[in-house]
């Protein structure tokens, strides 16, 4: 058929694309664009004749047609006829552009429905793909994708994309003239809220950049990098995957971006440092094809000894499985200088996942830097200085993983000539519990990428360091848990030297104790420190912490007893508590020591010494005394401690403070007595001094300090039968009396009890008379006390003064039978 017939049939339609009547031109071009039926009805070749001699430009002149719907028809036909290889000319092609250009290429688009400016970018798109690479294009077509990169309506913006890759794939040398007009809008689109848009945006750029530019660098600097930035922190693993894909297609293929590798090259690697195992193993397969490159491109670098170690000496670091390729190894340690400083400021940086983010990537970049790390050493640690113990958990956690890997690569020797001396305070301005803690963090994490090979040479020093009085004598309880739990990781690691190294074990003795004294039992510092110490005992000596404690304890209170230039410790001195601890949990060791512990007691105990001070002392005492594993220790001592100790402690005083002094004495004096640690020439020694003091306290004002005098003297007569002389029983005899009307009635049961075993501390004679006349009287008063349990009690005193005179007492029961309400117990004495 030929043309003459397409026109017969179609030339009407075309005259009436110019028709003045709307609905005239819109019949046509719903005629005009059925074209898959004309192609039945006249054949492709000669449609094809047809549009090119009368269809195509009346058909372009309606892509600017008023009514929105005959531009679609029109766009619509031209669509197919361009499937079809209609625009198969360089006019053509230009013709096209040129239209489409006069509808989107200005901003705003003059074109104003959404829906036709996606077919005006597909059409595009479609005759782009079918026009030849050899064909030269206007540089519209760039405004053209410039603009629209811009549309507001997503599926314009894929659409642009997707015309830009075809693009930059066919025609290079354009895009290279134009690479700003398309790259700068493409950009902004990678803040967009629809992954799948940031997705083909990152598709586009990684096509158009390659095409390279003068104004690249600039454009790398001002528009591309600190964008890509922001994928980092995308949330959709599509797109970071695609970050991957683009930053490593430029590495592998941009010889013109190679001043910018150490920028592009942690965007490339966090892939390695993602969240999703789908992105870390694109991103590491990634990295192989490119180290295969890069290790024939690295030879001509500068030297770098890097050595061929045995795979199966190779510590795994994941997700790394197995030692990176040597070309990434290489390019990564020409490159650590450049890479290190952005990395290490984002580290700090003042958004959490900014700091998470960066010290992931440095992990990544710490591993594939291997041994060229230790040029660097001092600004890692300074840098993460920063954040090693952040509010946020996880950036911790990266900054754990990175300091591990410097533990690893790392020179031992340097890693802890640094981190050392900040975790001691010597370094200058440095001396702060902040710098210290920061040090103690790092050294802990740097441990925990060390192999024990690696440790053990430096063992000496990390002990001695940790012993310093600054260090282990740390009240900070943060401190004290980052203490806690380095020196847990060295005892772990040290287990092999302790046997026969006594110093080192002796020295992380020292810190661990200072730990367990100084924290509080519900704490994690103490919890760790206290498993550590049963690890020690282990390694030392194959022994529980009792065994440990004998054999260091004797050594640690030498080291800490006070010196002649301060012979006594204030309550908050460290070495105070550390005594106390030690005095406490030592157990036989203790009672092992108390030809030391004791004078350290005494010497705390002087009356000169400040009222807490004492307190404090007093309160060990009594718990020393009062356990059975070292009580039986303190005999030799009995009367030192009752004289010199705790009588004067004893002494009224005047104040609240003194009230708990004496009632805590009081509460050694009993605990002393009852446990019968003071036998007979000790207590012949101490009583003179003693028993006016106990005499004047039988009138306390506290009553706990009243029963504890009652209980002493009860344990005191019952200690010394018959002993007592006329003057002390004249004395004494009164005050004891005198509690039976205590406010107080377990005082007055223990004055009872107290009575009766006063009775037998002196020889008969000593009472008969006025004094058990005396007492008689006194005590028939209470034996009709409302109170069933303090008759009882009195009873039992009445009971005992029959064997000092049985006729005194008989009379007397009979004179206040009838006084009484129940005649019961004078009956029972009648009885006797």
């Amino acid at each position: 058929m030929a043309e003459t017939e397409v026109g017969k049939w179609l030339q009407r339609d075309v005259n009436c694309l110019s028709d003045p009547q709307r609905m005239v031109r819109k019949k046509s071009l719903e005629k005009l664009s059925q074209v898959s039926d004309l192609v039945a009805k006249f054949g492709q070749d000669h449609l094809l004749q047809f549009f090119h001699a009368q269809l195509i430009k009346p058909l372009l002149v309606c892509v600017a047609d008023p009514v929105e719907k005959c531009r679609e028809l029109s766009l619509r036909g031209s669509i197919d006829f361009a499937k079809l290889g209609a625009f198969n000319s360089e006019e053509r092609v230009r013709a096209l552009i040129l239209a489409i250009y006069g509808r989107v290429g200005k901003a705003p688009f003059v074109e104003t429905a959404e829906e036709i400016r996606l077919l005006l970018l597909e059409l595009l798109h479609a005759v782009l793909q079918r026009t030849p690479t050899e064909q030269s294009l206007p540089a519209e077509v760039m405004d053209v994708l410039g603009k629209t990169a811009s549309d507001p309506f997503p599926d314009a913006k894929k659409a642009c994309c997707d015309a830009t890759l075809v693009l930059a794939h066919k025609w290079k040398s354009l895009v290279k003239l134009h690479l700003g007009t398309v790259v700068k809008p493409l950009t902004m689109n990678l803040g967009h809220q629809h992954a799948k848009i940031r997705q083909c945006t990152l598709q586009a750029l990684e096509a158009v950049v390659p095409c390279g530019s003068s104004s690249l660098p600039e454009l790398m600097k001002d528009i591309l990098l600190p964008n890509l930035s922001k994928v980092l922190f995308d949330r959709s693993p599509s797109v970071r995957k695609q970050l991957v894909q683009t930053t490593g297609s430029w590495l592998e293929h941009i010889d013109e971006l190679r001043q910018f590798e150490a920028a592009l090259l942690p965007l490339f690697l966090s892939g390695i440092a993602d969240e999703s195992p789908d992105v870390q193993s694109f991103c590491l397969t990634f990295l192989d094809k490119l180290s295969v490159k890069w290790q024939q491109t690295e030879e001509g670098a500068a030297d770098m000894d890097i050595t061929d170690d045995d795979a199966s000496a190779y510590v795994e670091s994941p997700p790394f499985l197995r030692r990176p390729g040597r070309g990434a190894i290489r390019l990564v340690q020409r490159l650590l200088g450049t890479v290190l400083p952005s990395l290490l400021d984002q580290c700090s940086d003042w958004t959490a996942l900014t700091r998470q983010k960066a010290a992931s990537i440095l992990r990544v970049v710490l591993i594939l830097a291997e041994d060229a790390v230790n040029a660097h050493v001092d600004k890692i640690l300074t840098a993460l200085a920063k954040s090693c113990r952040d509010e946020e958990a996880s950036v911790v956690e990266a900054v754990a993983g990175s300091m591990q890997i410097v533990g690893r690569h790392g020179h031992a020797d340097l890693v802890f000539s640094l981190l050392l001396p900040l975790a001691a305070g010597r370094l200058a301005g440095q001396d702060t519990p902040h710098h210290r803690t920061n040090g103690l963090v790092l050294l802990s994490m740097a441990i925990a990428g060390m192999e024990a090979p690696r440790i053990l040479p430096h063992m000496e020093t990390i002990t001695a360091t940790l012993s310093e009085a600054g260090l282990r004598d740390t009240d900070v309880p943060e401190m004290q848990q980052y203490l806690a739990k380095l020196t847990s990781t060295i005892v772990t690691t040290g287990s092999p030297l302790f046997a026969s190294h006594d110093v080192l074990a002796f020295r992380l003795f020292w810190v661990l104790n200072h730990l367990v004294a100084a924290t509080p039992q519900d704490s994690v510092a103490f919890y760790t420190a206290y498993e550590a110490m049963q690890n020690l005992a282990t390694a030392a000596c194959n022994v529980d912490i009792e065994g440990l404690y004998r054999k260091h304890l004797n050594q640690l209170i030498a080291a800490i007893r006070p010196k002649p230039d301060a012979p006594v410790w204030t309550k908050t001195s460290s070495s105070r508590v550390l005594f106390d601890s030690l005095c406490r949990r030592g157990g036989r060791a203790t009672a092992d020591q108390m030809h030391v512990v004791v004078p350290i007691v005494l010497a705390h105990l002087a009356p000169s010494n400040e009222p807490d001070v004492r307190l404090s002392f007093l309160a060990l005492l009594e718990t020393l005394l009062g356990n059975d594993l070292m009580a039986q220790a303190f005999q030799p001592f009995a009367a030192s401690l009752l004289v010199k100790g705790i009588t004067p402690n004893i002494v009224w005083q005047s104040g609240k403070v003194a009230a708990t002094v004496r009632k805590v004495a009081m509460a050694c004096t009993y605990t002393l007595l009852r446990q019968g640690l003071a036998n007979q020439p000790a207590l012949f020694e101490a009583a003179p001094q003693m028993l006016p003091v106990l005499k004047s306290c039988l009138d306390d004002t506290d009553a706990k300090t009243r029963q504890l005098v009652c209980l002493s003297l009860q344990h005191l007569f019952v200690a010394l039968p018959n002993a007592l002389g006329e003057e002390p029983v004249s004395q004494l005899y009164h005050e004891i009396l005198k509690r039976l009307d205590d406010s107080n009635d377990l005082v007055r049961k223990a004055a009872c009890a107290t009575y009766i075993t006063f009775l037998r501390a002196a020889p008969r004679s000593h009472f008969r008379g006025t004094i058990i006349e005396y007492s008689m009287d006194a005590l028939f008063v209470h034996l009709d006390d409302s109170d069933p349990d303090v008759q009882a009690a009195v009873y039992q005193v009445l009971k005992e003064t029959f064997a000092v005179d049985p006729d005194m007492l008989t009379k007397k029961a009979t004179d206040h039978r009838s006084r009484h309400r129940s005649p019961y117990y004078c009956d029972k004495l009648l009885e006797l």
